[in-house]
């Protein structure tokens, strides 16, 4: 079956958001970024008490999905340090969690579109047109790359790149049941240490062309 839904979930400092836009690119996918569902609930009016009746309505909460979507201003490439997801109250519902899968099962029934976070690679594990990437990377480099992100000291960008790591964790176990950093969870893991977005961004299309049916 052709691959054409791509999950890639990274590690802060990796560059994984620019693989993202690059690979959704390349392949004239839509790429649906980490902060797009959480900015339609804002745009939604949802919150934890009328999140099921944003539920009831899921053809506006997609169209606001698309809206935001299509805006160059909610690009993935823009840098905003990750919220902690295991702390804030309208990402651990179970009524919201159940609405962006909801979501994403949608959109990945849709086609052709690539997935940053979210938990999409959890999600979608059992669909055979999913491919699983990580964008992963030790510390040191991660460390320096936010440093020139977030223009900070080294203890603040090293706080950030720890911090992120353990939350989500935490999070992906406590409510998927899954390790989220573990290369198990993945169909490909990508090391951007020495690896520049570009270059890793043609690794996970070079994968994704060899798993594509021959031409008859």
């Amino acid at each position: 079956m052709p691959i054409s839904v791509i999950t890639i979930a990274r590690q802060v400092g990796t560059g994984g958001e620019e693989v993202a836009r690059i690979v959704a690119e390349k392949l004239g996918y839509r790429l649906l970024d980490y902060r797009i569902v959480q900015e339609a609930a804002i745009e939604a009016g949802v919150s934890p008490e009328t999140i099921a009746e944003a539920q009831r309505r899921p053809s506006f909460f997609a169209r606001i999905i698309e809206a935001l979507a299509r805006n160059p201003g909610a690009g993935a490439v823009q840098w905003g340090e990750p919220v902690n997801i295991g702390a804030t109250p309208i990402l651990t519902s179970a009524d919201y969690r159940q609405l962006v899968q909801q979501v994403v099962e949608d959109f990945a029934a849709d086609g052709r579109v690539v997935f940053l976070g979210h938990g999409a690679q959890f999600m979608l594990h059992e669909r055979p047109d999913v491919f699983r990437v990580l964008v992963a990377g030790s510390e040191g480099p991660r460390v320096r790359r936010l440093m020139q992100q977030m223009a900070c000291d080294e203890a603040t960008a090293r706080d950030v790149a720890q911090r992120t790591d353990r939350e989500r964790v935490a999070y992906f176990r406590e409510y998927y049941g899954a390790e989220w950093l573990s290369p198990a969870s993945y169909d490909l893991v990508v090391n951007t240490d020495r690896l520049e977005p570009e270059a890793a961004a043609r690794v996970v299309l070079g994968a994704v062309e060899l798993l594509q049916p021959a031409a008859v």
